[in-house]
This record gives structure tokens, sequence and C-alpha cells, in this order.
């Protein structure tokens, strides 16, 4: 088979793997891959019929391959191919991959944080790869008897957490150590609106991801066991 037929042929296949839809010599041409005329493609079109390549389905004025077309233009013509195929591929792979990656610390993160919310009894939050904010448990806190009996402080937690960017901000400034957790007590709080609270937080990094997690609750609160449920929580984190 000729070089140019079999080209054509490449092209058709590729066409309607893409759209799903017959395809016409003229649409061929307006690709700008072959500089031919409309009467030299449809004559190779014939020919790619002949022998059983192509069909023209129903009363359609395009052609689709056959899984006689379809078997020659995996064993004759891929493997050419083969070689762009591969790195293609592999740079949208590369891509989704640390994307995956990313979101399943992610998803690691945040089953940390629910059974840190749970055994603590306090919001745990997060902040991972500068970009995501997210806690629970924030029912935990609006609970304790210290914010029931003031709806001003109860509201100033909520609007902190919420408005996620300044508690970001925060997290991702604040200087800890590798296996640090640093406690911030009431007004040693930078943050104003938590003035009332007490804070633990610490980093982690994995292989896929970075960024600071802790408790937020109040300053009347069990201190060397949330300390060490936090030690515990970094260690799961991957």
């Amino acid at each position: 088979m000729k070089e140019r037929t079999i080209l054509i042929l490449k092209a058709l296949v590729e066409d309607f793997i893409e759209t799903a839809s017959p395809v016409a010599s003229q649409k061929l041409l307006e690709s700008n891959q072959f500089k031919v005329s409309s009467a030299t493609v449809r004559n190779e079109f014939s020919m790619l019929e002949e022998v059983g390549l192509i069909v023209s389905p129903h009363v359609s004025a395009g052609k689709v391959p056959t899984a006689k077309g379809y078997r020659f233009f995996v064993d004759e013509i891929l493997p050419d191919l083969e070689n762009q195929n591969f790195t293609s591929v592999n740079q949208i792979f590369t891509s989704h991959r640390e994307q995956y990656r990313l979101e399943k610390s992610k998803e690691s993160v945040f089953d940390a944080l629910r059974l840190l919310a749970q055994l603590s009894g306090n919001v745990a939050f997060a902040s991972v790869e500068n970009d995501q904010t997210f806690y629970l448990g924030l029912s935990n806190v609006l609970r304790s008897p210290e914010f029931m009996s003031d709806p001003e402080k109860a509201a100033q937690i909520v609007e902190i957490l919420e408005g996620r960017e300044k508690f970001r901000r925060f997290l991702n400034e604040v200087e800890i150590k590798p296996g640090e957790v640093k406690i911030f007590i009431g007004e040693e709080n930078i943050l104003e609106e938590i003035s009332s609270c007490t804070l633990l937080v610490t980093k982690f990094k994995t292989a896929n991801a970075e960024g600071a997690f802790g408790i937020l609750g109040p300053m009347r609160m069990k201190y060397g066991y949330n300390k060490a449920l936090i030690q515990n929580t970094a260690e799961i984190i991957v």
C-alpha cells in the first residue's frame, strides 16, 4: 500500500476515533495534512473501501473504519507512533498523577482530622499545599460552656474559620520546627478573633503534600493529651 494511502487511512481512523463522525474527503483536506485534490482523496477512499478497510455508513458521504481497518491501524501504523504516543501519554499521566497524589494526601489529612476532632472534642483544622484550608468539629467547641454562654466569642471563632484566608495565611507563616507542636494560649494567639481560645499547631510534610494542622478549642483543655494526639495524628498522614 502506498505511503499516501496509509497516511490517509491513519488520518481517517484518528479523526473518527476523536469525533465518532464519518470522515469526508473535504475534512481531511481542511486539516492541511495533504497537498492533493479532493478527487485524489476520494480515489484513495475508494481503494481503501475496496480492500475492506473503510466503509460508508448508510447514505453518509463520509467514511468510517471497519474492524479490518482498525486491525491494519493497530498492526501496521500504531508501532510507528508508539514513541510519540508514549511521550504524550507520559506527560498527561505525570500531570494527573501528581494531582492524584495530592488529592490522596488531602484525603489522608481529612481522615486524620476526623479522628483528631473526635478524640480531642475540639476543632481539628488543616491547611494543605498553601491553597486549601478545612476544619472539622466546630460543633464540639460551640457546645463548650465557655462559648454557649458567650455567643459573640463563638461567632468570632466561626468567622475566622469560615473566612479561611486569614487563618490560612497564619498557618502558612507560623514558624514551627519539624516534630514541634506549638501552643498559643489566649492572647498569645496572633489572630485576635481567637484570643479566647487555645491553638495547638504543627507542620507536616509527606512525599506528596505539606502543610499545617492542629486543634482549636477553649483554654480549658487537656493540654498534654491534645499535644500527644497531634503528635500521633502526624504519624498517620501519608
